[in-house]
């Protein structure tokens, strides 16, 4: 036996991942979950096409049954259950391949093949001539070999084993039968000599072991699959998380920056002074629009409706609003007009931050396709030529938000001359952008999965379509190469078969090189890319050897021979050329064609014609290549069925990823709530209920703290920065706002590639050096890379240079031990701090 075939033996190529599903949990492997599962199940799995494969091998049985089993001549038993028996496995054979299918292979199936299997191997006398009798290449042992292959595709290893030896103890008794009724003289009172009995018994037997080598090997290219496009959408369900989450708190920024920043700075640089009644308002009109989910507030649908909110809105700025006449009462998408109200919202905030008056007029008019709101004032006005276009207010809260529901904002102004906001919406420019608002307010996040069939995404189909291939070329090649081995057996023990044995063994040799180098291909060079691209590359000439090999040894057979196990080379050049058929099935067709016809045009001259002999060659030919035909049928489908399986792989990220968005999402929204009422709320609530004096010097420093540390979270939320981000510049600005600093935070260019972990060091090394500041005004400036982070800080200290240093290098030591840290400090600032603190992000193992 060849040394590759006892390693292959041994244990599988190593390249091969160990892990398949139905493992034995007690030798090192493990059942494969999650993606794998979708893989290997259901309708676009191994199982499904497994029984296809099935059932097309059973029918072609079906197909060729009569004439094999008729053509043959009289069997060596004539009796009427010659009829009953062949048209019993007819019936059966028939509803079996139609149950298979159906793409599902029953336990009970199997077990009723093997029974009729068995029970036509017992009465083989009945049903195949006397010279035939128990030989490797009758019609019934190729029956039973579909039962074995079924059998490999549906049961354990462990069963599959029990029913081949369960088959061959059925021929072994059907051959001790046949030979009693001939009066045998062979041992054990055989139909044939020993050698022959055991080659037959070795084919059931070999076709078991190709089953499962067949099976195990496409599973693991499937869980080979599975694990890389798990990888994939690990990282894009990841993504996508992140993207909601960030999404969803961009909508609260959006929020946080048009009400309560907007309140808050009011107060604190004394725009509302002498208005208590304005303060009191709008604070509990900011709770309410904080303390509600944006997405379930009631929906403003018409713009009568519109002009009522922006009208209460400026009221709450203590603006004095003149409405125009004729504001349209058409419905429209209610996702429309929220946007519309909270650009409004924004307009009007910069009307009192900006314009120096207190009067401002709004007009609405349209239909019930379109909208236009004008909110002008006669205020102050600006030059736009040299505004900064880039702020939040004017490019997310009024840009943004109709943009997002198809619409525009346009702002016109001059210095002197006031400033008019235009907002527009028409359903036919939103159509024509490619944004069709729905009837009812936007989701966020939906709740409920998107309806439609998922897409497969293209990139699962390739590799789904190449890992099938390739574990497939690994089967057929390793398959191949092991029964190539065993036929040196029956080119021995059948030497007799042959005009020169020696012509017989040289073909043979030829064939094992082709094998040898088709392994040789698929297991080691496949490893540095493709094994078909290496394979294609040597078919030509593998062909044209392995045929003419393959046709020197049938025409080097004689008479018996071509009807008896010296044809051999039948079946290996299958296997060889199966490898060939992955990527040229024209290719296979043609050649195992060529060999077929050869075969039986050879047997038609040497036997004069008989149509015995032809019919008896017709199912050694037949029986020899349909393993290679449902090998081909399980690879095919499965590449076939790639784009199913991707499209399930894509249900299932998209079911998984809506899943973990929601939990994402909604843990997001409980640590919001907590923050507000923990940090802003309280204050809110002081100014609303009247507790608070907005006039007094402390509450006004109250409220600019507070507006320092929303404005830290706004300006940096931008749906780009990361969550952990986000969370340490929260982190540092409360900490600021405890010590009465007014914390100016800076996030530099790089930090998108620093190592993960930093923003957690970021913010406790700040808080610790915040402690050495004064009440004022902190910058703080971060920037990174791959292998560095560094901290600026600028704070008003009465604290040493000398002492200030120490302290830095100490914390920095603390919190980045093993790490380089290197501090540099201004001693020269006397009230003032300077300093900036590296430390090293390189691992130093």
């Amino acid at each position: 036996m060849p040394l590759t075939l006892v390693s292959a033996l041994r244990g599988r190529p190593e390249h091969v991942p160990p892990d398949f599903p139905g493992a034995d949990p007690s030798d090192g492997t493990a059942d494969s979950e999650g993606l794998s599962s979708s893989l290997l199940s259901g309708r676009v799995g191994l199982g499904p096409v497994a029984a296809r494969s099935g059932a097309v091998l059973r029918a072609a049985w079906c197909f060729v049954l009569p004439a094999v089993a008729y053509g043959a001549g009289p069997v060596a038993a004539p009796s009427i259950w010659q009829h009953v028996l062949v048209v019993g496995a007819l019936a059966w054979g028939l509803s079996a391949a139609a149950i298979c299918w159906t793409g599902r292979i029953p336990a009970s199936l199997v077990v009723g093949d093997v029974v009729v299997s068995a029970g036509l191997l017992v009465t083989m006398v009945r049903l195949v001539p006397d010279d035939f009798v128990g030989a490797a290449g009758s019609w019934v042992i190729g029956w039973a070999g579909v039962s074995v292959l079924l059998a490999s595709w549906r049961l354990q290893a462990s069963l599959v084993w029990l029913v081949a030896v369960i088959e061959v103890g059925a021929y072994l008794l059907g051959s001790r039968l046949a030979g009693t009724d001939a009066g045998s003289g062979e041992p054990f009172g055989l139909a044939r000599p020993v050698a022959d009995t055991a080659q037959a018994a070795g084919v059931l037997l070999a076709l078991a072991a190709i089953g499962l080598v067949l099976v195990r090997l496409v599973r693991l290219g499937a869980l080979n699959a599975s694990g890389t496009i798990s990888v994939r959408n690990n990282a894009r369900r990841t993504d996508q998380v992140e993207s909601a989450r960030l999404h969803d708190r961009s909508v609260r920024r959006l929020l946080l920056h048009d009400t309560v920043l907007t309140t808050l700075t009011a107060i604190a640089r004394g725009g509302l002074e002498g208005r208590a009644d304005v303060v009191r308002a709008r604070c509990t009109d900011d709770m309410e629009s904080l303390a509600h989910d944006p997405r379930r507030d009631e929906p403003v649908r018409t713009g009568r409706q519109l002009i009522d909110v922006v009208h209460r809105q400026a009221a709450h700025r203590g603006l004095r609003v003149y409405v125009a006449e004729g504001a349209p009462t058409a419905p429209l998408p209610a996702e429309v007009t929220t946007a519309f109200a909270a650009a409004s919202r924004e307009a009007l905030s910069n009307v009192e931050k900006h314009a120096g008056t207190t009067e401002v007029g709004i007009a609405a008019r349209g239909g019930e396709q379109w909208l236009e709101l004008t909110i002008h004032d006669r205020g102050r006005g600006f030059d736009p030529a040299n505004a900064r276009t880039g702020g939040l207010g004017l490019k997310k809260s009024l840009t943004g938000r109709m943009s997002a529901v198809g619409g525009a904002a346009s702002v016109q102004s001059a210095i002197g001359r006031g400033t008019v906001v235009t907002l527009r919406w028409s359903a036919e420019e939103a159509a024509h952008v490619g944004v069709l608002p729905s009837a009812e307010p936007a989701q966020a996040i939906s709740s409920a999965p998107a309806a439609g069939p998922p897409v497969a995404d293209s990139d699962d189909e390739r590799i789904l379509a190449d890992r099938y291939t390739k574990y497939g070329l690994l089967a057929l090649a390793w398959i191949g190469h092991f029964w190539q081995a065993l036929s040196l057996g029956l080119l021995i023990t059948n030497w007799s078969g042959y005009r020169s044995g020696w012509v017989a063994l040289g073909g043979w040799s030829v064939l094992f090189v082709i094998t040898l180098v088709q392994v040789y291909l698929v297991t080691l060079q496949g490893k540095r890319g493709h094994p078909s691209d290496w394979i294609d590359r040597h078919a030509g000439w593998m062909t044209v050897l392995s045929v003419a090999a393959a046709l020197a040894v049938l025409l080097d057979c004689t008479a018996d021979g071509l009807l008896t196990p010296a044809n051999w080379p039948i079946g290996v050049l299958g296997w060889i050329l199966s490898v060939f058929a992955l990527r040229r099935p024209l290719w296979f067709d043609l050649a195992w064609l060529t060999i077929a016809l050869t075969t039986l045009v050879a047997v038609a001259i040497e036997w004069n014609g008989s149509s015995t002999a032809v019919a008896i060659a017709l199912g050694v030919v037949f029986g020899a290549g349909i393993p290679q035909v449902g090998a081909l049928v399980i690879v095919f489908e499965l590449r076939r069925h790639a784009t199913d399986a991707a499209r399930a792989l894509a249900e299932q990220l998209r079911l998984d990823a809506a899943r973990a968005t929601r939990n994402a999402v909604t843990a997001d929204r409980v640590q919001r709530d907590a923050a507000l009422s923990r940090d802003l709320f309280p204050l809110l609530r002081a100014l609303s209920n009247g507790s608070a004096n907005p006039d007094s010097p402390v509450v006004r420093r109250r409220c600019e703290l507070a507006a320092a540390e929303v404005r830290a979270l706004v300006d940096h939320d931008d749906l780009t920065t990361p969550i952990a981000t986000l969370d340490a510049v929260a982190a540092v600005t409360r900490s600021a706002r405890q010590r009465d600093i007014v914390p100016i935070v800076h996030l530099g260019e790089g930090l998108d590639v620093a190592s993960p972990g930093w923003q957690r060091t970021f913010a406790q090394l700040t808080d610790r050096m915040l402690a050495e500041a004064l009440p004022g005004e902190a910058t703080l400036t971060v920037r990174g890379s791959s292998e560095e982070i560094a901290i600026t800080f600028c704070f008003p200290t009465r604290t040493p240079a000398p002492l200030l240093q120490s302290v830095a290098v100490g914390v920095g030591n603390q919190l980045v031990p093993d790490r380089q840290v290197r501090v540099d400090i201004e001693p020269d600032m006397t009230n003032t701090a300077w300093l900036e603190v590296t430390w090293d992000t390189r691992s130093t193992a």
